[in-house]
């Protein structure tokens, strides 16, 4: 399995990966200056802690989980599971690390709806021209193919990375399920599960162009002969007219990080 070195070394030389997609925490606003806004942390937000009580493995989405987000969640590893139940107190935990972010507009409108997917309050404002004021789950998508754009927070000792802009297909699978495929570069397919109205999860694989593993596979995590490419899981959301997949983990990196996340952002049809 590549080392977290050799891992940075690929990717800096365009060799792009497709990392698991996560969520984020409360506690955080964005403050603009007329150069560069930044984010950084509301001192009256709760802090690290008291986020990661409040999201109780056996009540996720601080309650927030029907009966059909339950059954959702039963598709996913006991691992990638409770994995996105922790996604808000991973993000929270990376922004922590990293401090203030410096970023285009896209990169900070990323961050926004991150933010949003743990917040109370629903209703907020949001601090950023674009971003609704609640978010939706992408229960209905309009299908075809979009630019897409991947940014990593808390990769290696870089605060914000913008991996690069590829081609996605939103489709429908034969059940009905909103399907998200990455076109271009190093590949991915998730299907969506609902959750609750705000969010649905997403599962599926990545794969290489010639990899023939292409399904969420409990018995086989892993693409073979390739450690980096594999099942995904997290969180899927529409906000601004954009569906944006957030997740946490990254596959074949050693030793992992906690205080990483990553968005991918659809262009709005």
């Amino acid at each position: 399995m590549p080392s977290r070195s050799k891992r940075f070394a690929l990717a800096a030389a365009g060799v792009l990966t497709i990392c698991t997609l996560g969520a984020l925490g409360s506690g955080f606003s964005i403050e603009a200056d007329a150069g560069s806004p930044t984010i950084t942390s509301n001192p009256a937000g709760p802090d690290v802690a008291e986020v990661a009580a409040s999201q109780d493995v056996a009540a996720p989405f601080g309650g927030n989980c029907s009966e059909e987000c339950e059954t959702s969640l039963a598709l996913l590893s006991d691992s990638d599971r409770e994995g996105l139940i922790d996604l808000p107190s991973r993000v929270q935990r990376t922004l922590a690390a990293i401090g203030p972010i410096k970023g285009d507009g896209g990169t900070k409108a990323a961050a926004e709806v991150a933010m949003h997917l743990s917040d109370p309050n629903v209703e907020k404002a949001a601090a950023l021209p674009g971003v609704e004021e609640t978010l939706a789950a992408p229960f209905e998508a309009e299908g075809g193919d979009v630019d897409c754009t991947l940014r990593w927070f808390g990769f290696l000792d870089q605060p914000v990375r913008t991996v690069g802009t590829h081609r996605c297909r939103i489709g429908k699978a034969a059940d009905g399920a909103v399907t998200i495929e990455k076109l271009t570069g190093e590949r991915f397919l998730v299907h969506l599960a609902p959750l609750n109205d705000r969010f649905s999860a997403y599962l599926g694989r990545s794969f290489l162009p010639d990899q023939d593993e292409r399904d969420y596979d409990l018995k086989s995590p892993v693409n073979a002969g390739n450690a980096n490419f594999g099942n995904i899981s997290g969180l899927a959301t529409i906000s601004g007219g954009q569906i944006a997949l957030i997740g946490g983990s990254e596959l074949g990196m050693s030793p992992p990080d906690d205080t990483f996340f990553s968005v991918l952002t659809l262009s709005g049809r």
